[in-house]
């Protein structure tokens, strides 16, 4: 597998708008951009530890993950359903601060959260299960690690671009109720995803 046809299955596994990317946006806009390049870090990791087992198992990857799939999708679909609502609840409920009234601060969901969220990401497995027949390395060590390597370079690149976005969405919604919006409707987006996982998976 060639450096650059791993880097593009990074850039491609990571463009689509999904539930992780509304959370690296969600840290983005209400902690500092240090903390959500932290979050895409571990997110491509997580790309980075699915690569490794893919360029490994190959084809047999895809048969675990297929065979599973059902108990993989309910479970994570679940998890992103309680974690969305529990964002949107968390938002709307918050009070809007008077002018001048400094916001209670929270802590942002960190490196370690952010691996293991899309470790269970539904579409995470569905896309490296339908991908990982063709990922083949030749069985090197040198060639699988070189793979992993440049797909966890394309998936960070395009990850931190989504947490750099939300930083600059601090300086657009410059008021305390225009964050609760924005904060309650990526909660509502990571449930919707959700709920279309049970859906499909149904």
């Amino acid at each position: 597998m060639d450096a650059l046809r791993a880097f593009l299955f990074g850039v491609t596994i990571a463009a689509p708008v999904g539930p992780i990317a509304l959370l690296l946006i969600h840290t983005g806009l209400n902690h500092r951009l240090a903390a959500a390049l932290a979050g895409a870090l571990g997110v491509a990791l997580a790309d980075f530890t699915y690569a490794l087992v893919a360029l490994s198992a190959g084809t047999g990857l895809s048969a675990l993950l297929h065979s599973h799939q059902p108990e993989f999708q309910f479970t994570s679909s679940g998890l992103l359903i309680l974690l969305g609502l529990w964002l949107a609840t968390k938002a709307m409920r918050q009070p809007v601060p008077k002018a001048g009234a400094k916001q209670q601060a929270t802590r942002p969901p960190g490196l370690v959260q952010l691996y293991l969220l899309t470790l269970a990401n539904p579409l995470t497995i569905l896309l490296f299960a339908g991908f990982s027949g063709q990922m083949t390395a030749g069985g090197s060590a040198g060639a699988i690690l070189n793979g992993s390597v440049f797909l966890f370079v394309g998936s960070l690149a395009i990850q931190a671009a989504y947490a750099t976005f939300g930083a600059v969405l601090q300086r657009w919604a410059t008021t305390p109720g225009a964050v609760r919006t924005v904060n309650a409707l990526s909660g509502v987006g990571i449930a919707g995803f959700g709920l279309y996982g049970l859906w499909s998976a149904g």
